[in-house]
């Protein structure tokens, strides 16, 4: 995923928050994920609206870890995403 890259839910999957842990459940497959508190972040930024890179930006705001450590957290994080069909990209 390129770092321009603004990526979006599914249509097809629902999200809904459970304290600290964001649950993901894909209609089309019957499957269900569940997100730490910091991968919800990451979930809730992916909005269509934002590149990766603002998002990146956006959570070393948020929170008190390297810059380098939530660059690579978050593009594996999205990697895997969208490999499960769970976000796609707009370019």
């Amino acid at each position: 995923m390129r770092t321009e890259s603004r990526p979006r839910p599914q249509k097809h999957v629902l999200t809904q928050r459970a304290e600290e842990t964001v649950v993901l459940l894909d209609v089309e497959s019957g499957e269900y994920y569940a997100l730490n508190d910091v991968g919800g972040r990451v979930w809730e930024l992916c909005d269509g609206t934002r590149s990766v890179a603002e998002i990146v930006a956006a959570l070393i705001e948020e929170y008190d870890a390297p810059a380098a450590s939530i660059t690579v957290d978050v593009m594996e994080l999205l990697g895997e995403l969208t490999r499960e069909r769970l976000l796609v990209t707009v370019d």
